[in-house]
């Protein structure tokens, strides 16, 4: 079977799609059976005008109508003729105010359309709250082969859009992390350069004394978003004096941006955009408290133990993070962080306090959740099967 894998996030500077990408090739290339070909993640990244991103479902269906015609879709076309089925790694993108959600959403329909293929539309979290958007969700995926939701949130809010609609819940991959146990990297961490990833650096950083992560949110990647710099610099010399050493995390660029600042204001150690993932994974999963905006990071650093204070994100996705891990926690509304620097630091002083009962508690949920990610692909092993059976 000719699998087409896209997007190919693995090139991504941003830790969670970098993760992603490698688990996806790597697990659908070892399904036996499977030829795999990927569709590198520039088609969907770049703000490149001659690729459509359809507004609403009648732009949709003439960008179909051409599509055999259209020169900005011609590698695309050619990928989907050879394939046998059309797998993709949906993540946060089918959301408001985004090109790659519109348009993955189009590659899906084209697929089915126009090409008549499989399709498998996995990982997918979806904010359903702008119309148009919604009546694209509502039109494509009721299409698809299968349709994996890794969130309640989603899944309700899909479920009430199109009633009836058969779809599954899947697992996020990132529980699959595995950190490093303490004693086995905290030494090595001492080394001079060991964390540095260049721009960044993380002089200071003591993996052998109690510490804390810090990341900002996805939802200062919004175009009116405040500049939350200064509520950083705050909240994080608060929590190193009041709770442990902080090391600050950037895992996207909309975190460096701000991080790369408060590092500047406050001299703190930074692990830095392009520092290898499981670097990455080791230190947020011996922290003590992680606290921040992002769904990745956040899972990363439960597989370890560490629990988390959430802020909310550019979908509700950290609220659904929040409620498997600890329920009845508040989730910090980002924009407000200055505003909200006491309770944070209370509730990074709480979990911290809670110890090893807290830890163990969040390390037995990653480890219900990382048993559960097996069944992603099983759809995937019963078509490569029905494949060969038909040859």
């Amino acid at each position: 079977m000719k699998l087409l894998y896209a997007p190919d996030c693995s090139d991504h500077p941003n830790w969670g799609c970098r993760y992603m990408g490698d688990w996806y090739r790597n697990a659908l290339a070892a399904v036996p059976g499977v030829n795999l070909r990927r569709i590198g993640s520039r088609w969907y990244f770049q703000q490149d005008a001659r690729i459509p991103a359809p507004a609403n479902f009648g732009e949709l269906q003439r960008i179909a109508e051409t599509a055999h015609r259209n020169d900005a879709l011609a590698n695309v076309a050619a990928a989907l003729a050879a394939c046998d089925c059309l797998f993709m790694n949906a993540e946060n993108f089918i959301r408001p105010l985004t090109l790659k959600g519109r348009r993955l959403l189009m590659l899906a329909y084209l697929a089915k359309t126009v090409f008549a293929k499989p399709v498998l539309l996995a990982n997918a979290s979806l904010d359903l709250s702008e119309p148009a958007l919604a009546e694209l969700v509502a039109q494509v995926l009721p299409l698809l082969d299968e349709v994996q939701l890794r969130d309640d949130t989603s899944a309700t809010r899909y479920a009430a859009l199109v009633p009836g609609v058969h779809f599954s819940r899947c697992i996020d991959v990132g529980w699959t992390a595995m950190p490093a146990p303490a004693q086995a990297w905290a030494a090595l961490a001492l080394r001079d350069g060991q964390f540095a990833a260049w721009p960044d650096h993380s002089v200071g950083f003591d993996a052998t004394r109690p510490y804390l992560t810090v990341c900002a949110s996805s939802a200062f990647a919004q175009p009116d978003a405040a500049n939350p710099t200064e509520a950083f610099v705050d909240l994080c010399r608060r929590l190193a004096e009041e709770v442990a050493s902080v090391v600050l995390v950037a895992p996207c660029e909309v975190d460096a941006r701000i991080m790369r600042k408060v590092q500047a204001a406050t001299g703190l150690p930074l692990l830095g955009l392009n520092l290898p993932v499981q670097q990455g994974i080791d230190v947020l999963g011996n922290a003590r408290v992680h606290v921040g905006g992002r769904w990745h990071p956040g899972i990363f650093a439960a597989t370890g133990g560490t629990p988390l204070v959430a802020f909310g994100a550019n979908t509700h996705k950290m609220h659904s993070l929040m409620a498997g891990l600890h329920p009845g926690e508040p989730v910090f509304d980002p924009a407000r962080i200055g505003e909200q620097v006491d309770a944070i630091v209370a509730r990074a002083r709480a979990q911290r306090d809670a110890g090893e009962a807290l830890r163990a508690r969040v390390r037995d949920h990653a480890a219900t959740m990382r048993a559960q990610v097996a069944g992603n692909l099983d759809i995937v092993e019963r078509m490569a099967l029905l494949s060969d059976a038909a040859v």
